[in-house]
């Protein structure tokens, strides 16, 4: 049976139970429970991660599943911290897709035949919320993520413009701009189903 591997931040970590790694919880959860189970499911993410803290915990991580397909999103904390006390925990658009590219490395080396699916980030409006300078920053690092990622994976999943224009239409996937409620949920879920689908 082949395993399916989440990584990522808040977003795919869903307030999982941690003290199993195999529970599920928000999207992951919905994609799992249409896939079936002619898979098995594993969830790594952490919440509050950015690119760099995903990067210094998954070789260990990964190197206990060995799985077949990694599921990773990561990356609208790389750009919140710039709003934070702790400017140190930022992440700048160049180191970002360096970690990106170093996870899917790692996991390659563990795994030869791996498959990815890469979920790019989003970051929207929520509720006339203006996103001003955070947005355009946001969009620099995703514009410098899809110059180097998409020709890496197997499948990548672009969000973001979609997600906007959702909420241009006051139908929001996120209470907050990011994390998803359960619509958003239920979008992201058949995007991950339909990649897997395609690529394996």
């Amino acid at each position: 049976m082949k395993k399916i591997f989440f990584q990522g931040d808040s977003i795919t970590d869903a307030h999982r139970d941690r003290h199993d790694n195999h529970n599920l919880s928000g999207y992951s959860a919905k994609a799992a429970a249409i896939l079936g189970d002619k898979y098995e499911y594993v969830n790594y993410a952490c919440s509050g991660d950015t690119s760099r803290q995903v990067l210094a915990r998954h070789e260990q991580e990964f190197l206990k599943e060995k799985a077949d397909i990694l599921v990773y999103m990561i990356g609208v904390n790389d750009v919140w911290r710039y709003y934070g006390a702790d400017l140190s925990q930022a992440v700048p658009k160049e180191e970002c897709v360096s970690n990106i590219k170093k996870v899917i490395e790692i996991s390659k080396k563990i795994n030869p035949n791996l498959k990815v699916v890469f979920i790019e980030p989003y970051l929207i409006p929520w509720k006339n919320v203006a996103l001003k300078n955070a947005g355009e920053l946001f969009e620099s690092h995703l514009a410098y993520i899809r110059e180097n990622i998409p020709q890496l994976v197997d499948y990548d999943v672009p969000t973001h413009e979609e997600f906007l224009e959702l909420a241009k239409q006051e139908i929001y996937i996120a209470d907050d701009g990011v994390h998803p409620n359960e619509f958003g949920e239920q979008k992201l879920a058949a995007k991950v189903v339909e990649a897997i689908k395609a690529i394996d």
